[in-house]
């Protein structure tokens, strides 16, 4: 299903989260940055497996904030002609054609979310949002507290200048337990 699906989800990357979700069996996960649900549905998927667990994937699908938040290297063009509003409801269509239960979508910025979820209610966090450096920060610094000690974020992008600071920012209360070159993985401690 996901190869029909676009988005950005090397196969590494795919099948480590379905692993640390078999393994951990969450029963809260968060997704920032959902696009057209690629690793969403990846996760959701290895969730339903366990038999327990809720997804709820948080994106704006908005233009404007697309390009304000974007980070260096990413391609303006490709966004400019991308219909967000189009690429929101394949999401949707994915989600029900794979009768994903486990999905909550909620359609809005990630800065106005976090209040969300309680402190340590997170057991798994994919943050892959916006790129820029205020905005990368910012979803570090306002989910980290609701990811529970013991628990996993998922950073991607970190081989982009503008996730650095993020990452810097996510190692001084975590431990990396995988670098995917591209996307790491670490434990909250």
């Amino acid at each position: 299903m996901s190869d029909k699906i676009p988005g950005w989800l090397s196969p590494d990357v795919a099948t480590a989260m379905q692993c640390l979700i078999r393994e951990t069996k969450p029963k809260v996960m968060v997704e920032i940055g959902v696009f057209a649900g690629k690793s969403l549905i990846n996760s959701a998927l290895a969730l339903r497996e366990t038999g327990k667990g809720i997804l709820y994937g948080i994106d704006p699908w908005s233009m404007d904030l697309a390009l304000s938040n974007m980070g260096t290297g990413e391609n303006v063009g490709f966004w400019n002609d991308i219909d967000l509003d189009r690429i929101h409801t394949e999401c949707v269509h994915h989600i029900a054609d794979e009768k994903l239960e486990n999905v909550v979508l909620i359609r809005a910025p990630s800065e106005r979310c976090h209040q969300l979820f309680k402190p340590k209610s997170i057991d798994i966090i994919y943050i892959d949002g916006g790129h820029s450096i205020a905005q990368s920060c910012s979803d570090v610094t306002n989910y980290l507290p609701k990811v529970r000690t013991g628990g996993y974020v998922w950073l991607d992008d970190t081989d982009w200048m503008s996730v650095q600071q993020a990452e810097r920012m996510l190692a001084e209360q975590s431990e990396m337990v995988a670098d995917f070159g591209h996307s790491c993985l670490y434990k909250k401690k």
